[in-house]
């Protein structure tokens, strides 16, 4: 697993989750059983945590770790997850210049955080009742 981790690591960004799913493909030991466990296992976390995100609690963090676990069996939430990677890296490379910016930017950021919550919040008060 430390093997995994480290490889994972040193991967480029935007071809990490790929890798990875190319070396699970090539790992012999892996049975048929095991991968169709883990499709379904990631999809139920995936698709459950997604359900239950604007609830308190892990949310985001559980729907990102079901897709993680997809992305090691199937190839399109591999390359999912390398798109997104990319795009979430230049977010919150432009999000930290803002912030670095000015006063301004940091009440930006602030501004735009405050309303995300909130539109969350107000999701999960309208869904939930």
């Amino acid at each position: 697993m430390r093997q995994d981790v480290q490889d994972f690591r040193e991967s480029k960004p935007g071809r990490r989750f790929q890798d990875r799913y190319r070396r699970r493909q090539q790992d012999e030991r892996d049975h048929t059983a095991k991968r169709i466990f883990l499709i379904v296992l990631g999809a139920i976390i995936a698709v459950g945590s997604l359900v239950t995100a604007p609830l308190p609690g892990p949310g985001w963090a559980t729907v990102f770790l079901g897709l993680m676990i997809l992305a090691g069996e199937l190839l399109p939430a591999a390359r999912l997850l390398d798109w997104l990677e990319v795009r979430l890296r230049k977010l919150w490379r432009f999000i930290q210049y803002l912030w670095r910016s000015s006063v301004a930017g940091k009440a930006a950021v602030l501004a735009a955080a405050v309303t995300l919550a909130a539109a969350v919040f107000y999701t999960a008060y309208w869904l939930l009742f």
